[in-house]
């Protein structure tokens, strides 16, 4: 049995960042997974405070929904992210959840006690741009997200960019939607776990 944690990271349910990844999600399905799906405006996780608490022994004090996402993390054998771009970078919400992330890096190379193990996992990151955006101008977004599965012990195998939504949307996009459904098909043939 295969674990994914599928993390949504747009402020509005059911647009472009969500309809690209229940596409790659759909064309995972198979008995042989359990998805676990994190739409993140519903969530209750607080930014971080930067307090270094997690440098003793690698634990978040901050108490609300992200103690779970710990335990997703650590279950994972690929996590996958879906975005909108927003002034060339993640959406704020996804930036709360990695910036959480901080008690994982902390653990592993400061406190040497990681809330999660150092399986390795598999990712893919899809990013969302409503502007005619080449490639290059989602740079930005990549360099954070490589950062979030790297310190999650992840290797981001797939990107998935997506300009241009504001005209046409991913719904609208035949050949998109059947490259979506490749890399799904390919993230579970070649995943790490």
């Amino acid at each position: 049995m295969k674990n994914i944690v599928a993390i949504y990271g747009g402020h509005r349910r059911g647009y472009n960042s969500d309809v690209a990844l229940d596409y790659l999600l759909d064309a995972m399905k198979s008995k042989e997974l359990n998805i676990k799906r994190l739409y993140l405006t519903n969530m209750d996780i607080k930014p971080c405070k930067a307090c270094n608490s997690c440098f003793k022994d690698g634990k978040c004090i901050i108490n609300d929904e992200m103690q779970n996402v710990y335990v997703y993390f650590e279950e994972a054998d690929i996590v996958l992210t879906s975005t909108p771009i927003y002034f060339n970078t993640l959406s704020s919400r996804l930036k709360i959840l990695i910036e959480r992330c901080q008690s994982i890096w902390s653990g592993k190379y400061v406190a040497g006690k990681s809330p999660i193990s150092r399986k390795k996992r598999t990712g893919c990151a899809i990013c969302v741009s409503g502007s005619n955006m080449a490639d290059k101008d989602f740079e930005c977004v990549i360099k954070v997200l490589d950062m979030f599965y790297k310190c999650i012990n992840a290797k981001l195998t797939d990107k998935i960019f997506i300009p241009n939504t504001d005209e046409l949307p991913v719904d609208k996009r035949p050949e998109l939607i059947i490259k979506i459904a490749d890399i799904g098909k390919g993230l579970i043939e070649n995943s790490r776990g």
